[in-house]
């Protein structure tokens, strides 16, 4: 909160909601943007760590904290890393984001050719 408050350009705000919540990813109460997202990209890692304290399981689960989604300019799920790659330092997700970036410039995304960004 008080970087809201006294970073720029918070000029004081201080907001009266709540800015975070616990969403579930998996099991029973899964939130459907997991679901979704989950449904678009293949799995991050091939094993699970117990205990499983969640019902039911899927293979598609996110299986730890910090697993990483790369959404798409149009909104839909592209790419899915296991939460032991560190977007700090992964030259897989820097290309993969170039990529994008790359298809969005050059008018390959998914929105058929559709782009406010001009290039030339």
């Amino acid at each position: 909160m008080n970087g809201l408050k006294y970073a720029r350009p918070g000029h004081g705000f201080v907001p009266n909601f709540n800015l975070t919540q616990k969403t579930d990813v998996n099991g029973q109460k899964e939130h459907q943007l997991f679901t979704y997202i989950k449904s678009e990209c293949p799995t991050a890692a091939n094993r699970f760590v117990q205990p499983i304290l969640y019902e039911p399981i899927y293979t598609s689960d996110v299986r730890w904290n910090f697993e990483k989604f790369l959404i798409g300019r149009d909104g839909r799920p592209v790419f899915r890393y296991a939460s032991t790659i560190d977007p700090r330092t992964s030259q897989m997700i820097d290309a993969d984001i170039a990529a994008e970036i790359k298809k969005t410039i050059h008018g390959h995304s998914l929105d058929h050719g559709k782009t406010d960004i001009v290039v030339g």
